[in-house]
């Protein structure tokens, strides 16, 4: 049996893994916030509110912040629980479905992954400019580069699986020509 060795991955390629990898969790904790959203939503609330108090406790400016973020995030569940839900469903999902495609290297799907992102990219972002968040700026960022590198995988794959013209055979424009 042949022992091939694997070309050495380059620093790009390294770091494609772990944006990957990254949003593939960032995907999978959206869904089921999503989940937890729709059927629990007073749940949700209870957790937030004793995360924002567990925090509050500390006296870094860090806990703070994130703790008066919390409690915002807790005071929004009541009024927007099923829009929210459902962003990330959606948004999760889009994210679940892309890692996978791009693992398995489908061509085809990543103009509908890349048009999927992009909306909820612009619906995050106007988001975010009613309610500016540092958790939200994060994920926000996140998606811009997995935007970029959806595009940037999506015509590596183009360009590898092209082929030239003058190697293409096709018997109908030979025989055309040939006629002519």
């Amino acid at each position: 049996m042949l022992n091939r060795a694997r070309p050495a991955r380059s620093t790009f390629e390294h770091g494609y893994a772990v944006v990957i990898a990254i949003t593939g969790f960032d995907g999978l904790i959206e869904f089921v916030a999503g989940l937890i959203l729709l059927v629990a939503p007073r749940l949700t609330g209870s957790a937030l509110e004793a995360l924002a108090a567990e925090l509050a406790e500390g006296t870094p400016p860090l806990r703070d912040a994130a703790a008066s973020s919390i409690a915002a995030a807790d005071g929004g569940l009541v009024t927007g629980t099923a829009p929210l839900a459902v962003f990330l469903l959606v948004h999760g999902l889009a994210k679940l479905l892309t890692v996978t495609a791009l693992l398995r290297r489908a061509i085809r799907c990543s103009p509908r992954a890349l048009t999927a992102l992009s909306v909820l990219l612009v619906v995050q972002l106007a988001d975010l400019d009613a309610a500016p968040a540092v958790g939200g700026t994060v994920l926000a960022v996140l998606d811009v580069v997995v935007i970029t590198l959806v595009t940037w995988e999506y015509r590596r794959l183009r360009r590898e699986r092209a082929v030239p013209a003058e190697q293409e055979v096709r018997p109908g424009r030979i025989e055309r020509a040939s006629a002519r």
